[in-house]
């Protein structure tokens, strides 16, 4: 398995950062389609043949929203649940805080052909709003990404997240189910 930095798509996060390298263990594809929802059977998607990438966010009211966007570089593979998210920090990249919360909506089954994709919405709450004293907001150096029903892990910087790193009232981090497509826009 090689190592590779890929291009983050537009990736933006918690108080602006954009455009970042990620270190990521694929092989290297470019092309990205739309990912076809079907009952076809396929193996389930492996991390080690998708392309994880952060797609355009957009933020409201003190909260953050990115498609975590995953893309097949390898054979039509299935993708089905919630991706498990978390903000890691240091040399050592130990997990800051909680790990996303899964908001409420049924997974679907998504068939990904080769070089197609599917999107996971994150929601990063800007954690700067809660007292300080309670939070105790620390900076992160990104998001630690396992694909659905994987363990193996993709690193994504984010020069600008913070996370909190006691308990909160609330979630820092809620994510979404995946679904079929590159990202809503």
């Amino acid at each position: 398995m090689a190592r590779l930095n890929v291009v983050l798509l537009a990736g933006c996060g918690v108080l602006a950062a954009c455009a970042t390298t990620s270190t990521v263990a694929t092989p290297s594809t470019t092309a990205s389609t739309v990912a076809t929802s079907t009952t076809a059977a396929a193996a389930p998607c492996r991390t080690e043949s998708l392309r994880v990438s952060l797609g355009q966010g957009e933020g409201a009211a003190g909260h953050h929203y990115v498609p975590i966007v995953f893309t097949n570089a390898g054979p039509a593979c299935t993708i089905t649940g919630f991706p498990g998210v978390s903000y890691y920090a240091g040399a050592d990249q130990h997990q800051v805080g909680d790990a996303a919360a899964r908001e409420p909506g049924a997974p679907t089954a998504i068939v990904l052909g080769p070089d197609s994709s599917a999107y996971a919405w994150l929601n990063q709450v800007n954690v700067d709003n809660y007292d300080p004293a309670v939070c105790q907001p620390v900076a992160a150096t990104g998001l630690r990404v396992y694909p659905p029903d994987n363990t193996a892990f993709v690193l994504l910087p984010e020069p600008n997240a913070r996370g909190c790193t006691r308990p909160m009232d609330g979630q820092q981090l809620t994510v979404r189910a995946v679904q079929g497509g590159s990202s809503p826009h």
